[in-house]
């Protein structure tokens, strides 16, 4: 007779996603929340201290995907701009357009220089927009609303470009 303990493939499928409901229950816990919140379990190990940032490292072929989805995005903004000085886009579209170019460099897992220059160009790009907006505002052309909304999209763009010059 064996030591061991032998299990069918379904029993291990089933023991595995258990094991895993029953860790994130644990992280997650049940009763009052703790006083204060942080990683749990491993997460707080030494060897893991400082991690929660940091990104793992792109393969080359993703690292030129990367590159890619940001000059496709680019392009089409180029694009649209000149569309909006015919009359044919909305400034909304071009505020779209020109988050598009910030959220292809964000979450493509762009870093250091390269993700500061799109994200300073999506700020100058937004400002500049911004600027039309008040604009048009002062001349009755668009609401106070309008005028918020882009302001909350210039502060989100400062954000996202303080965030990459402090390298989070």
């Amino acid at each position: 007779m064996s030591d061991q303990l032998s299990i069918g493939p379904k029993t291990s499928a089933l023991l595995v996603i258990v094991l895993s409901t029953l860790l994130v229950a644990a992280c997650a816990g049940g009763g009052p929340p703790p006083v204060a919140s942080g990683p749990c379990g491993p997460c707080q190990g030494p060897a893991a201290a400082g991690l929660q940032n940091v990104a793992l490292p792109q393969s080359p072929k993703l690292k030129a995907l990367a590159l890619k989805r940001v000059e496709v995005a680019r392009k089409r903004l180029v694009l649209l701009r000149a569309s909006f000085d015919r009359g044919t886009t909305t400034i909304d579209e071009l505020f779209a357009a020109c988050r598009d170019v910030a959220f292809a460099a964000r979450d493509s897992g762009l870093r250091g220089g390269i993700l500061r220059d799109v994200l300073t160009e999506y700020r100058d790009g937004v400002i500049a927009l911004r600027d039309l907006t008040r604009e048009r505002a002062s001349k009755g052309a668009v609401g106070e609303e309008a005028v918020n909304r882009v302001d909350s999209i210039v502060a989100e763009a400062e954000f996202w470009l303080e965030e990459a010059n402090q390298g989070l």
